[in-house]
Protein backbone atom coordinates (compact mmCIF):
# COMPACT_ATOMS: atom_id res chain seq x y z
CA UNK A 1 0.00 0.00 0.00
CA UNK A 2 2.98 2.27 0.79
CA UNK A 3 3.19 2.62 -3.26
CA UNK A 4 -0.50 3.95 -3.99
CA UNK A 5 -1.08 7.44 -3.23
CA UNK A 6 -3.69 7.38 -0.33
CA UNK A 7 -6.35 9.42 -2.94
CA UNK A 8 -5.94 6.27 -4.95
CA UNK A 9 -6.88 3.90 -1.90
CA UNK A 10 -10.27 2.53 -2.66
CA UNK A 11 -12.75 3.64 0.43
CA UNK A 12 -13.56 0.31 1.10
CA UNK A 13 -10.16 -0.44 1.90
CA UNK A 14 -9.20 2.90 3.82
CA UNK A 15 -12.86 2.16 6.46
CA UNK A 16 -10.78 -1.53 6.43
CA UNK A 17 -7.83 0.20 7.77
CA UNK A 18 -9.33 2.58 10.00
CA UNK A 19 -11.11 -0.38 11.45
CA UNK A 20 -8.11 -2.54 11.81
CA UNK A 21 -5.37 0.42 13.51
CA UNK A 22 -8.71 1.32 15.82
CA UNK A 23 -8.60 -2.23 16.99
CA UNK A 24 -5.47 -2.30 17.59
CA UNK A 25 -4.77 0.58 19.48
CA UNK A 26 -8.36 -0.08 21.80
CA UNK A 27 -5.86 -3.67 22.19
CA UNK A 28 -3.29 -1.72 23.35
CA UNK A 29 -4.61 0.72 25.84
CA UNK A 30 -6.81 -2.51 27.07
CA UNK A 31 -10.08 -1.19 26.12
CA UNK A 32 -12.67 -3.65 24.41
CA UNK A 33 -13.46 -3.43 20.83
CA UNK A 34 -16.97 -2.55 20.48
CA UNK A 35 -18.75 -0.85 17.49
CA UNK A 36 -18.80 2.71 19.84
CA UNK A 37 -15.36 2.54 20.83
CA UNK A 38 -13.75 2.01 17.31
CA UNK A 39 -16.29 5.04 15.95
CA UNK A 40 -15.42 7.24 18.92
CA UNK A 41 -11.37 6.44 17.95
CA UNK A 42 -12.00 6.54 14.08
CA UNK A 43 -13.76 9.92 14.54
CA UNK A 44 -11.19 11.56 16.78
CA UNK A 45 -8.95 10.43 14.04
CA UNK A 46 -10.74 12.51 11.92
CA UNK A 47 -12.25 9.63 9.58
CA UNK A 48 -15.15 8.61 8.17
CA UNK A 49 -16.12 5.38 7.25
CA UNK A 50 -19.52 3.21 6.30
CA UNK A 51 -21.57 3.25 9.32
CA UNK A 52 -21.57 -0.85 9.19
CA UNK A 53 -17.50 -1.24 9.19
CA UNK A 54 -17.84 -0.58 13.31
CA UNK A 55 -20.22 -3.10 13.81
CA UNK A 56 -18.80 -5.47 11.20
CA UNK A 57 -15.54 -5.44 12.83
CA UNK A 58 -16.62 -5.63 16.58
CA UNK A 59 -18.81 -8.72 16.10
CA UNK A 60 -15.58 -9.98 14.01
CA UNK A 61 -12.99 -9.30 16.84
CA UNK A 62 -15.74 -10.43 19.78
CA UNK A 63 -14.15 -13.60 21.38
CA UNK A 64 -10.80 -13.58 19.51
CA UNK A 65 -7.88 -13.53 21.09
CA UNK A 66 -6.23 -10.30 19.28
CA UNK A 67 -3.49 -10.08 21.54
CA UNK A 68 -1.98 -13.24 20.40
CA UNK A 69 -2.83 -12.09 16.88
CA UNK A 70 -1.33 -9.61 17.24
CA UNK A 71 2.35 -10.81 18.79
CA UNK A 72 2.31 -13.62 16.28
CA UNK A 73 5.22 -13.75 14.78
CA UNK A 74 7.15 -10.74 16.19
CA UNK A 75 9.71 -10.39 18.52
CA UNK A 76 12.06 -9.32 15.22
CA UNK A 77 13.05 -12.94 14.74
CA UNK A 78 16.86 -12.25 17.17
CA UNK A 79 16.33 -15.01 19.36
CA UNK A 80 16.63 -18.18 17.34
CA UNK A 81 20.01 -16.53 15.60
CA UNK A 82 21.33 -16.01 18.82
CA UNK A 83 20.50 -19.36 20.01
CA UNK A 84 22.04 -21.10 17.19
CA UNK A 85 25.64 -18.88 17.77
CA UNK A 86 25.26 -19.55 21.42
CA UNK A 87 25.05 -23.17 20.83
CA UNK A 88 27.79 -23.46 18.17
CA UNK A 89 29.83 -21.29 20.92
CA UNK A 90 28.86 -24.06 23.68
CA UNK A 91 30.37 -26.39 21.10
CA UNK A 92 33.63 -24.85 20.55
CA UNK A 93 33.55 -23.62 17.40
CA UNK A 94 31.04 -20.53 17.45
CA UNK A 95 33.51 -17.66 18.00
CA UNK A 96 35.75 -18.23 15.33
CA UNK A 97 33.22 -17.56 12.48
CA UNK A 98 31.28 -14.33 14.05
CA UNK A 99 35.10 -13.13 13.90
CA UNK A 100 35.90 -13.62 10.43
CA UNK A 101 32.25 -12.72 9.57
CA UNK A 102 32.93 -9.50 11.18
CA UNK A 103 36.19 -9.19 9.17
CA UNK A 104 34.62 -9.50 5.91
CA UNK A 105 32.19 -6.70 6.95
CA UNK A 106 35.01 -4.38 7.92
CA UNK A 107 37.22 -5.22 4.64
CA UNK A 108 33.33 -4.73 2.47
CA UNK A 109 33.31 -1.25 4.73
CA UNK A 110 36.63 0.19 3.76
CA UNK A 111 36.03 -0.63 0.03
CA UNK A 112 32.88 1.51 -0.03
CA UNK A 113 34.96 4.18 1.49
CA UNK A 114 37.25 4.39 -1.09
CA UNK A 115 35.48 6.19 -4.35
CA UNK A 116 36.45 4.25 -7.09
Amino acid sequence: MAEVPAAEVPQAEKDELFCAYAAMILQDSSLEITEDNLNTLIKAAGGSIESFFPSLFAKMCKGKDIEGMLKFGGGGGGAPVAGGAAGGAAAGGGAAPAKAEEKKVEEEEEEEEMDF
